[in-house]
């Protein structure tokens, strides 16, 4: 488009300034204009100049470098003459030591291996004359001091300077090396620069080498910071071996001591150390060896997997392929694998705590021995039991103490015990301390091995020698009676702290560092010039003790406390609510809070729930490139590497939720902080909200089962469609109840938990009368119960058995009673019929599992009580809501009085016999299995090849323990697992973990020891018929005269009549008032004639109307003793 006509017919003026004509046809010129040519043609000049001048440099520099090469090639040929001419005129020891110092400087001034190799010859000339020189004259003083350093650096010149090998001149220059090195002073510097030529020269003969090698030792202990450097590198086992014969362990170890304890070095610098350490010096009890180990192991803790598989790599490759690409979870190749396991020793480990005869400021001897038994402890927790025993039978100086009392006596007067004893409240801040003192640091080492040493003591000590109630047992009590309430205030402090305030000290999780390796040169000699690199975040430790984690003082306090409270359960040592902490939390709104924290912990789990397949699935590892040895692929460190990464996420989500809930971790932890009462009604509290819950807030089983009925009606149930409440429907016959129960519940599983209707049938399946309403379901259960727990000696199935006190726990042989029966009738071992009925009889302890749960769900008492150790397992089994096994329970030999009286006291004369050999054991044990008509004795091995054991008194606790552990735990794990999993479908294990023992059998059974309170019970009696209260108020006269004999009869009687109404002789717990249904009476006419009938199911009593105190009483007592019950009015 044209532009519009602007009235304007003038050319603008175009002015151009860049030189270039402005005509576009005309040619184009690349020369420019005249004034650009001139300036670039300037500048072309100026850069040819330039280059003339440095050329003429260059060729002037290269004249006079070759002309001072050429002139000092002809000065050292002059010098090499004269040297020569010298040498040549005299042969033999030098007239004295200037005319040798004079040589050697002359020497020195052209030595040259590398362009003259007819040096390395005129070296060893030299030094064979100096050596037989300094044996008649004496060459010392300042100037002799520096040549001898310049001698050495000549001769590990020559070293590397050599093409080939060259047996006599290597033997020769390792002879004049080593003799230089014994007149010298070697600063750290130079002994590392030394023992780095040496180790980087290959090829050399051994025994010179030695002596090259040691020389610098005997003349300086300087020289063996340098060599604590060498060893934190990979070091083939030849030079160690070499360096093995004269290394003194004393003055090493003190050289790794004096490095400091900076553990912000490489792992894998500190890991070779450790390893070439132990191989140069092996075994000693030195006390500065033992703290230098330890300190080292210690500080490997958490980077290192000692006990996992070993590679099979020599060290420089091990280190190159490896090490060098691992940041944590080191693992071991077989050289350092070798050596670390020498730490394994039974002799030194028991010999620990020998020689020590008192603890006081000025000896630090109990630290350094405490640190490294519990370094050793935390560095290898397979080996940890052994290494407990070891300490435990170990030597003491002290005859009147235990090894564990040494300890009691050190850990007692240590600074942190008496702070934290003395106020809970300063507790979190002494834990939070990221820079504790060197004290501080020491008295934790103490305490923290003492605690591991008597957690094990209790496991093996019975009561009596814990009670000290004989001269030896007072002897092998570790801590008097009279000191357990120190430690348990101890204990209770620090206990409460780490739950409580668990917060607090995951907030207090150091923060990533740069650092840099501690054994670099760089850092030793002042370059600042070194390359860092950034360390992970590792969660709070216990006064900075690597591996010593919050988590592992956390459950080490943990187990200590339960096992002195389960003691003080039995024994009653200490003072009456001693173990209470009420003063730390405010009372009055507990119970809500911990309802509060168990709803936002639920909602938390369901939250992480979805998450955790994130974690089960997890990204593909791209492997490295290294090679493969057979079976030891370098690829599965790598993948060791990511399974502890997910242990790691696993941790943090498990410490999150330790936060959000500090009460509910009391509880489930260390329950008797709090009364037993309030976590009574805290249970009850979780109880009725998992209802809630569960059937959308209809808590009442009728309202709950008219929602279900309005839903399937509003959904429109289709014809032939089930009932949603059938599932929850049974009949029972009569004398059947637990097959009949089985057959038409087990398939509900949780759902049990809901309510369910139950209609009896008898022998002709003739329904009984009456409607449940919830009576006939405390009917059913009570059956189920009795049924299944019972001991006639008829039944086919005993599920479970009793001890001498008529308590129950699972049956050990069932499975192998099964097994037998099954054969008896043609069926092969491990054909699928009878891998069938395996698993059909572990379902069925699953199911009374459930049943068990139900009562406790519905908060109805049975009558059935259960060995303790049984129980035990239940409160150990805390949790996520399931109990796949008894990993928490640890048998012990006190366990075992409650399941066979005869083999805790056999065990008991073992374990004080003066001679175990007597008894002629071994570590087997025989078994009786089958039925009663087909006995037979298996025998079975407690260790492998355990009939070739005998026992000794080196071995007899091993044996208690294994024996412990076969027959409270192995025995009847099966049965046990399964029996606990039908439990925890129904109630939480983490509720079960609120209580002991012998609490929850009282949440079973009801209150037992405790006197009937008859005026609870009248208070919160119902009456029916003829009985109601009318508006005046007061009680029938036959109620009255009933209420006038329950007064005066004896409790036992009481109890009888509860049993009579109710199926069990208890109360419940938290009084009358929480027993469902409620106690009832009613009238059954005016017949004084007849006796008193019940209705167990619905806890009712059928009551005539006796008008004197004489009958009711003699009727009542004689309905009781004559057993009369349901269905009977």
């Amino acid at each position: 488009m044209y532009q519009s006509f602007t009235g304007s017919a003038r050319r603008p003026r175009n002015v151009n300034l860049s030189g270039r004509p402005t005509n576009p046809f005309a040619a184009f010129n690349t020369t420019g204009s005249g004034a650009q040519q001139a300036v670039a043609s300037a500048q072309q000049d100026r850069v040819h100049r330039q280059q003339q001048r440095e050329r003429q440099q260059a060729s002037s520099r290269i004249q006079k470098v070759w002309r001072g090469h050429r002139a000092r090639r002809r000065t050292f040929k002059i010098w090499r003459q004269v040297w020569d001419e010298t040498e040549n005129s005299s042969t033999g020891a030098y007239q004295s030591s200037d005319e040798s110092l004079r040589q050697l400087r002359r020497l020195l001034l052209f030595f040259s291996p590398k362009g003259e190799p007819g040096d390395i010859q005129r070296l060893a000339w030299y030094g064979t004359r100096q050596v037989t020189t300094s044996e008649t004259v004496e060459c010392t003083g300042d100037g002799w001091r520096t040549a001898y350093s310049k001698l050495q650096r000549a001769c590990i010149a020559a070293l590397k300077a050599r093409k080939s090998p060259n047996a006599d001149t290597d033997r020769t220059l390792l002879w004049i090396l080593a003799f230089a090195a014994r007149q010298s002073s070697f600063s750290t510097k130079e002994a590392v620069e030394y023992y780095e030529a040496l180790t980087a020269t290959s090829s050399l003969p051994d025994e010179p080498l030695q002596g090259a090698l040691l020389a610098p030792l005997k003349q300086s202990k300087e020289a063996y910071t340098g060599l604590v450097i060498l060893l934190a590198r990979p070091v083939n086992a030849e030079m160690l071996s070499l360096l093995r014969a004269a290394v003194d362990a004393q003055i090493l170890a003190e050289a790794v001591t004096g490095l400091g304890e900076d553990r912000s070095s490489s792992p894998r610098e500190r890991l070779w150390l450790l390893g070439n350490m132990i191989y140069v010096t092996g075994q000693t009890s030195s006390m500065t060896f033992t703290a230098a180990v330890g300190r080292l192991l210690g500080s490997l803790a958490d980077d290192v997997d000692f006990d996992g598989q070993t590679l099979d790599a020599d060290n420089e490759t091990f280190d190159r392929d490896v090490l060098s690409k691992l940041a944590s979870g080191l693992p071991l190749n077989t050289f350092l694998n070798t050596q670390i396991k020498t730490l394994l020793d039974q002799h030194a480990i028991r010999n620990l705590l020998s020689g020590q005869q008192t603890i006081n400021s000025n000896n630090n001897n109990a630290q350094v021995l405490a640190g490294y038994a519990l370094t050793l402890l935390r560095c290898f927790p397979r080996r940890a039991d052994d290494i407990r025993m070891w300490l435990h039978l170990g030597p003491t100086s002290k005859d009147r103490a235990s090894p564990t009392g040494y300890l009691w006596d050190a850990a007692k007067q240590c600074q942190v015990f008496g702070e934290v004893s003395s106020n809970s409240r300063d507790v979190v801040h002494l834990l939070k301390n990221t820079k504790p003192s060197r004290r501080q640091k020491d008295d934790w080492t103490v305490v923290l091995v003492f605690l591991e040493m008597f957690t094990f003591d209790l496991k093996i000590m019975d009561d009596e020698d814990f009670m000290g109630s004989s001269p030896q047992a007072k002897k092998n009590s570790a801590v008097p009676v009279r000191d357990v309430a120190r430690l348990v205030t101890f204990l209770k402090n620090l206990g409460f702290t780490l739950y409580f305030d668990a917060k607090d000290l995951n907030d207090a999780t150091p923060k990533p560092a740069r650092d840099e390796p501690l054994f670099s040169p760089g850092r030793r000699f002042g370059n600042s010039n070194v390359t860092t690199t950034s360390t992970e975040v590792k969660p709070l430790t216990v006064a900075g003790l690597p591996g010593l984690t919050i988590d592992y003082l956390k459950g080490l306090t943990t187990g200590l406390l339960r096992a002195i409270y389960e003691r003080d359960s039995r024994r009653n040592f200490l003072p009456k609510d001693h173990w209470l902490m009420t003063e730390r939390f405010d009372m009055k709104t507990f119970i809500s809070g911990v309802v509060e924290e168990e709803e936002r912990r639920h909602t938390v789990q369901e939250l992480d729930d979805e998450d955790k397949d994130d974690d089960s699935d997890g990204d593909d590892i791209e492997l490295l490139n290294v090679p493969s040895r057979g079976p030891s692929n370098y690829a599965r460190v790598l993948r060791n590497q990511e399974a502890r990464e997910r242990a790691q996420r696993k941790a943090s989500r498990k410490r999150y939720l330790e936060s959000v809930a500090p009460r509910l971790e009391i509880l489930q932890n260390m329950p008797f902080f709090i009364p037993f009462h309030t976590r009574v009604q805290i249970f009850r509290e979780f109880v009725h909200l998992d209802q809630e819950k569960r059937r959308n807030g209809y808590v009442d089983p009728e309202v709950w089962r008219m929602m279900l009925r309005s839903e399937a009606m509003g959904a429109g149930m289709m014809p032939g469609q089930r009932d949603p409440l059938s599932r929850h429907h049974a009949k029972i016959k009569r004398t059947s109840e637990f097959m009949d129960a089985y057959e038409q519940f087990y398939d509900l599983g949780a759902d049990l938990k809901e309510p369910i209707q139950i209609t009896f049938i008898d022998q002709f399946d003739t329904p009984e009368a009456g409607i449940d309403g919830g009576g006939v379901t405390k009917e059913f259960l009570t059956s189920v119960i009795n049924q299944a727990f019972s001991q006639d000696p008829e039944s086919m199935n005993h599920f479970f058995v009793e001890n001498d006190q008529h308590l129950l726990y699972p049956n050990p042989t069932a499975i192998e009673d099964l097994r037998i029966r099954l054969q008896e009738i043609g069926l092969r071992d491990e054909s699928p019929d009878m891998r069938e009925q395996m698993r059909e009889l572990l379902k069925q302890y699953e199911f009374l599992g459930r049943i068990i749960g139900k009562c406790l769900y519905e908060g109805i008492l049975v009558d059935v009580s259960f060995a303790g150790f049984f129980l035990k397992k239940w409160a150990l089994t805390g949790g996520t809501g399931s109990a796949p096994n008894e990993s928490h329970y640890r048998p012990n030999i006190n366990d075992l009085r409650e399941l066979d009286e005869t083999i805790y006291r056999g065990l008991l004369d073992l374990k004080n016999a003066e001679n175990a050999e007597d008894f002629g054991l071994d570590f087997t044990v025989n078994v009786t299995v089958g039925p009663d008509h087909n006995r037979r004795v298996v025998t079975v091995e407690l260790a492998p090849n355990g009939s070739n054991i005998p026992v000794t008194n080196e071995n007899r606790l091993s044996y208690i323990n294994r024996m412990a552990a076969f027959r409270l735990q192995s025995q009847s794990k099966r049965q046990t697992n399964a029996f606990l999993r039908g439990l925890g479908d129904i109630i939480q294990p983490s509720w079960l973990s609120m209580f002991n023992q012998t609490e929850l059998q009282t949440l079973i059974g009801g209150a037992q020891g405790s006197v009937i309170d008859v005026e609870d019970l009248r208070r919160n009696t119902q009456y029916g018929g003829v009985y109601v209260i009318g508006t005046d108020g007061q009680e029938h006269p036959s109620v009255q005269l009933f209420w006038t004999v329950m007064h005066k009869l004896p409790d036992e009687d009481r109890r009888k009549v509860l049993k009579f109404v109710t199926s069990t002789p208890r109360g419940p717990l938290l009084g009358f008032g929480h027993l469902n249904p409620r106690f009832s009476i009613r009238d059954s006419g005016g017949d004084e004639g007849r006796y008193p009938t019940t209705s167990t199911c619905v806890n009712l009593l059928k009551l005539p109307m006796y008008k004197d105190e004489k009958s009711l009483r003699s009727k009542l007592l004689a309905a009781v003793n004559s057993g009369a019950g349901f269905d009977l009015s």
